[in-house]
C-alpha cells in the first residue's frame, strides 16, 4: 500500500502591480528521506499599499483554492520591494538619520560621509559624523587601536544629537579576521553608552570598496525601523491566517533569510525579483533535475522574465546561483559594493506601445500602457496597439482572454514587423547577457511571455515551463539557505587545501545553523586569493555553502522580533538638528552645450568649476589607457604599483575642496608662462589602486609631502604644481592641494597618459631632471626623504618598497624646474582631458553616438575596432597584472558595416594585450599570426557603449566595447621615449606601428576661451 505525506512552503513576490503566490509541495512516498517537490498552484492579487493585505489576500485564496491546513505550511517565503522603494523615494516617513563612525586613524579623510548621496535622500538621512582611531593594513596589520574613551565621547554626541542609529566603518573591515572584530568593539561601547541604538557594522554589509561599502551600510541603517516594523506586521499577517510557521524573506543571491536576520540586513532584500524569477525559471523547466537531457554544465542558461511593461534578463552562473553584477551598483542613487546580481532591463513588455514611422520601420517599446492594458489595449476595446495585439492579430487569441477583440484592420506588415521587432531585441538581450559561444538555453518567464511567437536565432532551445507567469513567487518558494566566509588568513604551517577544507566546513555550519538541512549542503563557491605585496603568505579565503530549508515535520522556527524590536523610530513629527557638511554635488541643469570654462584674460589663468571636474574625470579615464582600477569586484586582486585606480574619489575630494575654497584658488595656468628656474612641485600616489580604494587617504597627504620637501630643499615657495601622470585619479590629484596653498595646477604632466612606473616620466627617460630629493609620506606622519638614488630604476624600487612598509599607498612630491617641463613634459594634457570629457558628455547630452562623437573631436583619434569580447586572460606576474583579451565583431556591427560604405573597419578578430595599460591592438589571422594597428606608447583605450574607459581588470566575455587610439607626444617617437615606452621596453615581440596619423599639440582650454 502507497503512503503519501504533504507538506508546503508558500512562495510570495511583492511587485509593484500584482503579488504573486505560489505554493510548493513536498510529497512523501512510503517513508522517503527527501521528497518530491513541485507546484501545486498559485494566486495573484492586486498590490495594495500597505503590501500586507495583499500578501494576505494571495496566501488566503491559495490556501482556500487547494484546500491546504494551515499546520501543513513549513514556511511563508516574501520578495519585496518595500524597503528599496522606501529608499528611492528618499521617504522621511520611513528613514531614520544615521551618525557615521569612521575606524580609520588619520585616514579616510578624502570624501566625508554621504558625500555623493542625491540631496533629497542626504536631506533625510545624514547624520552626526566622527573619524575614530583603528582599521587595518590590506596585510592585517593594525593602524591603529580602539580607544574606548574616544568611542564614549563620540557617544555622548550622538546622543545630544538625537540620534539613535549609527554605522561603524573600519578601513579593511571585512578582512578583520580577530575573535572580536574592531567594529564589533565599537558595536557594544555604544550599546552601553546609547540608550536603544542601532548599529550597523559596514563588514556585514558590504565587501572592500570603502565609500562604496559605507554607503551600502548607511542605507541598510536608514531602513531598519521601518525594516523590522514591516517584517514584524507581515508576521502579524501571517499570525492572523492561522499560521503558525517561520517567515522567511528573499534576498538578492537567490537564498533566503529569516525574519530576524533580514530585518538586521533589510539591504539584502532590495534586488530580489529577477533572482526570484530565475531560481523559479530553473526549477520551472526541470533542467536542474538528473536525467535531464540538458547538460548544464556544457550550455548557459538565461532567464528573460517578460511583464507588462520591461523584460527582465539574468543569468545562471557556474554555481548554481544568479550571476554577480561586475559593475558599481546604485541603490536610489547612491553607489555600493553590494552584491546583487546582474539584470539586464529592456522596454519591451506585454503592454509595450507599437509604433510604425513614416519610413515604415515598426517599434515595439519602450513606452508601456503598463497596467492599463485592459483598457488601452486594441483587444480589449482601447485604441492603442500593443504587443499584446499583435499576438491576437497573428492567431494567438487562444493565450489571451480579451474581452472584446478589435485586431482585424491592423495591418499583416506591421503584424510582421512587429513579431521581427520583439525577436530582434529579445535576441539582442539574450546576446547580451552571454557568457561564452556555449549553447543558449532560455528560460522563458512572465505574463508577458505571450508575445514572443517566433524562435530565437542565439538560443538553442526555449523552455516556457507551466507557472511561468507566477515564477518569480515560485522561486521565493523553493529558495535555499547559506553560509558565507570571507576572511583574510596567513597560513602558517598549514597548505591551501587545508585553508579550503577548513573554510568549507565553516561555511557548511554556518549554512545549517540558519536553517539549511544537513546533507543537502553544497559548496558553490571556494577560492584563495593571494594578498599582494606581504611576506606572510596571506590569502583571502572565500566560501559560500547552500543548502535546502528542510521538508522534515519539525520545521526551525525563525527568531520572531519581539514588540520591542518591532517599535520603529521612524514617523517623528520632528528631526534633530545637526551641522550639515557641504553639499558638492553638481548642479544636474547645467547646459553642456552651451557651457563655457572661466579664463580670466588679464591673468591667464583658468578657475575650475564643478562642471571643469566633471569633463577632467571622463578625460583622465580615457587617457588612462587601461589602467588597471580596482573598484567593486570581489575576486579583483591589484598588484599595480603605479598610482592610478578609479578617479571617482578623487573627483569628490576635488569636489569638496572646491566648494571650501576661496573663490579663484583652484586655478590652471598654461605651462608657457613658467620661468626657467621656476620650482614646481610634482606629485602622484604610489601604490595599490586596491588600497586606495579602501584605505581613503588623509587630510592633506600630497600638501604634506611637497611641505617637507620644500623645507629640506629651503624652497621659499612652489610656483605650481604638476601631475606626474595625466591617466587615472593621479589626474585629479593636483587640485585640491593646490587650492590649499594657493598655488596654480600647471597643464601638463610627464607622461601624456598612464604608465606604470615613476621611472618612466619623460623628464627622467631623457635624463633632464632626476627623482630626487624627492618625499614620500602618508596620513600617519611618516615621512621618507630620498636624498639620493643610483638612478631612476633604482629610485623606482625604492619607492615601492617603502611603498609596501607604508600600507601600499603613499604621496610622493618630486621637484622639476620650469625649463625641465617646458623641453620635457607633456603639454596641455589638463586640456586633452577636458576636451575629451567635454566630447562625451556633450554626445550623452545630444544622444549622439559617443565613440564616433569622441574621435572626431581628438586631433588624430581613431576607432580602431566595436565588437564584442570572447576571451579573456590575466595573470599577476613580477608585480604586475598581465593578460590578454580578444574581440570579434558582432551582427550587428557587421549590419552598420553593410549599410556604411565609408567603413575600413576589418572582419578579423582583435588582440588586446595589456600591463596594467594597454600596450597593443592588432588583428589576428587564420594562423594566428598578429598584424599591428596599434602599439605602445601610442594611447589604446577601451570604452563602453556609454563613452566610459573600461579598466583591464573589468574585461570579460560578452561585453560590447570600442577600441580608440591616439598618437602619443613626439617626445615618445623619439629613441629615448621608445626604448622606455616602445614594445621592447614590456617584452612584447612586435615592431612599433607607426601610427599613421599626424600628431597635434592638444588644444588649449587657456587660449580657446581666453581671447
Amino acid at each position: 500500500m502507497v503512503s503519501e505525506a504533504r507538506y508546503y512552503r508558500i512562495g510570495v513576490d511583492v511587485g509593484g502591480t500584482n503579488t504573486d503566490a505560489a505554493l510548493a509541495a513536498a510529497i512523501f512516498h512510503n517513508g522517503d528521506q527527501q521528497p518530491k517537490v513541485k507546484i501545486v498552484g498559485s494566486s495573484k492579487s492586486p498590490t495594495t499599499s500597505d503590501v500586507t493585505t495583499g500578501i494576505c489576500s494571495a496566501i488566503r485564496d491559495l490556501l482556500s483554492t487547494n484546500r491546504i491546513a494551515a499546520p501543513d505550511i513549513l514556511s511563508i517565503n516574501i520578495g519585496t520591494t518595500h524597503f528599496v522603494n522606501a529608499i528611492v523615494q528618499a521617504d522621511q516617513q520611513k528613514l531614520a538619520p544615521v551618525a557615521v563612525l569612521r575606524l580609520c586613524g588619520p585616514f579616510c579623510r578624502e570624501v566625508p560621509p554621504f558625500v555623493d548621496f542625491p540631496r533629497e535622500l542626504r536631506e533625510v538621512v545624514e547624520g552626526p559624523v566622527g573619524y575614530l582611531n583603528g582599521g587595518l593594513e590590506i596585510d592585517g596589520r593594525v593602524i591603529a587601536s580602539i580607544d574606548e574613551d574616544e568611542v564614549i565621547r563620540h557617544a555622548h554626541a550622538i546622543v545630544d544629537a538625537g540620534i539613535s542609529t549609527v554605522v561603524v566603518n573600519g578601513v579593511f573591515s571585512p578582512l578583520d579576521s580577530s575573535p572580536v572584530t574592531q567594529e564589533e568593539q565599537v558595536r557594544k561601547i555604544l550599546e552601553r553608552h546609547i540608550p536603544r541604538v542601532d548599529v550597523v557594522c559596514s563588514r556585514d554589509i558590504g565587501r572592500v570598496g570603502y565609500l562604496e561599502r559605507e554607503n551600502a551600510a548607511i542605507l541598510n541603517a536608514a531602513i531598519l525601523a521601518f525594516g523590522r516594523m514591516t517584517i514584524s506586521r507581515f508576521q502579524k499577517a501571517v499570525e492572523d491566517l492561522g499560521i503558525d510557521c517561520p517567515l522567511y524573506l528573499t534576498q538578492n543571491d537567490g537564498t533566503v533569510l529569516d525574519a530576524h536576520s533580514a530585518s538586521l540586513a533589510p539591504i539584502r532584500t532590495f534586488s530580489s525579483g529577477a533572482t526570484n524569477s530565475l531560481i523559479g525559471a530553473l526549477f520551472l523547466s526541470g533542467i536542474h533535475e538528473a536525467g535531464s537531457e540538458i547538460n548544464l554544465k556544457e550550455c548557459q542558461v538565461i532567464m528573460c522574465d517578460i511583464g507588462g511593461t520591461t523584460s527582465d534578463f539574468a543569468a545562471l552562473s557556474l554555481s548554481g546561483l544568479p550571476r554577480e553584477s561586475p559593475a558599481t551598483v546604485k541603490i536610489g542613487g547612491v553607489r555600493t559594493a553590494f552584491s546583487m546580481p546582474e539584470v539586464l532591463s529592456i522596454g519591451l513588455g506585454g503592454g509595450s506601445e507599437v509604433r510604425e514611422d513614416e519610413d515604415g520601420i515598426v517599434k515595439v517599446g519602450p513606452i508601456s500602457v503598463g497596467h492599463l492594458l485592459l483598457e488601452k489595449s486594441r483587444c480589449f476595446g482601447g485604441s492603442t496597439l500593443t504587443a499584446t495585439d499583435v499576438v491576437v492579430a497573428s492567431g494567438g487569441k487562444d493565450k489571451v482572454t480579451m474581452a472584446v477583440a478589435k485586431v482585424q484592420d491592423v495591418s499583416d506588415e506591421v503584424v510582421q514587423k512587429g513579431r521581427q521587432n520583439i525577436r530582434k531585441q529579445l535576441e539582442r538581450g539574450v546576446d547580451i547577457m552571454k557568457t561564452s559561444d556555449a549553447p543558449v538555453v532560455l528560460l522563458l518567464v512572465g505574463g508577458g511571455s505571450i508575445i514572443l511567437m517566433d524562435d530565437l536565432e542565439n538560443v538553442e532551445k526555449c523552455i516556457r515551463p507551466q507557472f511561468s507567469d507566477v515564477a518569480n513567487a515560485v522561486g521565493a518558494a523553493i529558495a535555499k539557505i547559506s553560509g558565507d566566509v570571507d576572511s583574510i588568513i596567513i597560513p602558517g604551517q598549514k597548505t591551501h587545501e587545508e585553508i579550503k577544507n577548513n573554510i568549507s566546513a565553516r561555511a557548511t555550519d554556518i549554512a545549517i545553523t540558519n536553517g539549511a538541512q544537513p546533507g543537502t549542503v553544497e559548496i558553490l563557491d571556494l577560492d584563495l586569493i593571494p594578498i599582494q605585496y606581504t611576506n606572510n603568505g596571506a590569502v583571502r579565503a572565500i566560501a559560500k555553502a547552500v543548502g535546502d530549508l528542510g521538508w522534515d515535520r519539525r520545521p526551525r522556527r525563525s527568531l520572531v522580533l519581539t514588540s520591542i524590536e518591532a517599535e520603529g523610530n521612524v514617523n517623528r513629527a520632528t528631526r534633530p538638528s545637526m551641522n550639515k557638511s557641504i553639499s558638492i554635488l553638481p548642479a544636474v541643469d547645467i547646459d553642456i552645450v552651451s557651457y563655457r570654462p572661466k579664463v580670466s584674460k588679464a591673468t591667464g589663468e583658468w578657475f575650475i568649476s564643478p562642471t571643469d571636474l566633471l569633463f577632467i574625470l571622463e578625460g583622465t579615464g580615457i587617457l588612462g589607457t587601461g589602467l588597471f582600477d580596482l573598484r567593486l569586484s570581489r575576486r579583483s586582486t591589484d598588484s599595480s604599483t603605479g598610482g592610478g585606480g578609479s578617479g571617482y574619489t578623487a573627483y569628490l575630494n576635488s569636489l569638496y575642496a572646491l566648494s571650501l575654497a576661496e573663490q579663484g584658488k583652484m586655478r590652471v595656468i598654461d605651462p608657457g608662462v613658467l620661468k626657467r628656474n621656476d620650482k614646481i612641485a610634482t606629485v602622484a600616489y604610489v601604490g595599490a589602486p586596491s588600497v586606495s580604494n579602501e584605505r581613503l587617504i588623509g587630510d592633506s597627504e600630497l600638501q604634506y609631502a611637497t611641505e617637507a620637501l620644500a623645507k629640506y630643499e629651503q624652497i621659499d615657495g612652489w610656483a605650481g604644481v604638476l601631475a606626474a601622470e595625466i591617466g587615472g585619479s593621479n589626474g585629479m590629484r593636483t587640485f585640491t592641494m593646490a587650492a590649499a596653498m594657493d598655488i596654480p595646477v600647471i597643464d601638463a604632466d610627464t607622461m601624456g597618459r598612464a604608465f606604470p612606473r615613476v621611472d618612466m616620466s619623460l623628464p627622467y627617460v631623457f635624463k633632464a631632471a632626476t627623482p630626487v630629493p624627492s618625499v614620500v609620506s602618508e596620513a600617519r606622519g611618516n615621512v621618507q626623504i630620498v636624498a639620493q638614488a643610483e638612478n631612476a630604476t633604482r629610485f623606482e624600487n625604492m619607492v615601492r618598497t617603502i611603498s609596501v612598509e607604508l600600507g601600499l599607498y603613499t604621496a610622493m612630491a618630486l621637484i622639476l624646474s620650469g625649463s625641465v617641463i617646458e623641453k620635457y613634459c607633456c603639454h596641455r594634457s589638463l586640456s586633452a582631458s577636458w576636451f575629451i570629457g567635454r566630447a562625451v558628455c556633450m554626445a550623452r547630452a545630444l544622444k549622439m553616438d559617443v565613440v564616433e562623437s569622441l574621435v572626431a573631436d581628438i586631433p588624430g583619434g581613431r576607432k580602431l575596432y566595436s565588437g564584442k569580447i570572447i576571451n579573456v586572460s590575466r595573470t599577476v606576474k613580477g608585480g604586475w597584472t598581465i593578460g590578454t583579451a580578444t574581440l570579434s565583431l558582432d551582427d550587428e556591427v557587421k549590419a552598420a558595416m553593410s549599410e556604411d560604405r565609408t567603413s575600413s573597419m576589418d572582419e578579423r578578430p582583435l588582440v588586446l594585450q595589456y600591463q596594467n595599460e594597454f600596450l597593443y591592438a592588432a588583428l589576428q589571422n587564420q594562423d594566428s599570426s598578429l598584424e599591428a594597428l596599434c602599439t605602445t606608447p601610442d594611447l589604446i583605450t577601451v570604452l563602453d557603449q556609454n563613452g566610459t574607459a573600461i579598466g583591464t581588470h573589468e574585461l570579460r566575455y560578452g561585453l560590447r566595447v570600442s577600441v580608440i587610439s591616439m598618437p602619443a607626444d613626439p617626445l615618445w617617437k623619439t629613441p629615448e621615449g621608445m626604448k622606455a615606452g616602445g614594445p621592447d621596453a614590456f617584452g612584447i615581440d612586435m615592431e612599433y606601428k607607426e601610427y599613421g596619423a599626424e600628431w597635434k599639440k592638444p588644444r588649449s582650454v587657456i587660449a580657446e576661451f581666453g581671447l
